[in-house]
């Protein structure tokens, strides 16, 4: 299990000096490129997470790979979180770094989940009113789950407003086990 307090620790450290050196917006940047990489490409995660690689030859190669992508600040995050050992909570650090921007912004992310693609039009104005109602910017990730055949199921931060389906089935099915 990851440890909560060490991820917030680097996630803040991080998130600090970016603010103090007023260069968070270089720091998000870079964060992103690792982020996507972490996640795309299973060659990363396996160069990151192997003991096969020295860190040292794992440092150079990430500077060589990263130096004109990132900031020298996400490099040496990185370079300290390998020479720890904690590597393996690098995603959860970026998600919880990615959590302080989006408060300092007053962004709060959103996960909208449908049976089916939204088409433009009803995406925007989904966004709008989730947007009017909590009177703050929305970071809008649509997921496709068929599997709550209709409606909308909406994670707003930790919070869960289910009006799908198959939330509205399983209702009536346990209404009707009480009877």
């Amino acid at each position: 299990m990851e440890n909560k307090q060490l991820i917030k620790k680097y996630a803040l450290s991080i998130y600090s000096i970016g603010k103090k050196e007023n260069v968070l917006e270089e720091i998000e940047s870079g964060i992103r490129v690792v982020d996507f990489l972490y996640k795309q490409s299973s060659i990363f995660r396996y160069f990151l997470l192997t003991k096969k690689i020295s860190e040292k030859n794992k440092k150079l190669i990430l500077l060589d790979i990263l130096k004109d992508r990132c900031s020298p600040y996400v490099l040496e995050l990185i370079h300290i979180i390998i020479e720890k050992g904690d590597i393996k909570s690098l995603s959860a650090i970026i998600n919880r770094f990615f959590v302080f921007v989006s408060n300092e912004a007053d962004i709060i992310p959103v996960r909208i989940i449908t049976p089916s693609e939204l088409d433009n039009n009803t995406n925007k104005d989904l966004i709008g009113k989730i947007e009017s109602k909590l009177n703050k910017k929305v970071n809008a990730k649509n997921e496709v789950d068929p599997k709550i055949i209709g409606g909308v199921k909406l994670m707003i931060g930790n919070k869960v407003i289910d009006g799908s389906v198959s939330h509205q089935l399983r209702k009536i099915k346990n209404a009707l086990e009480q009877v």
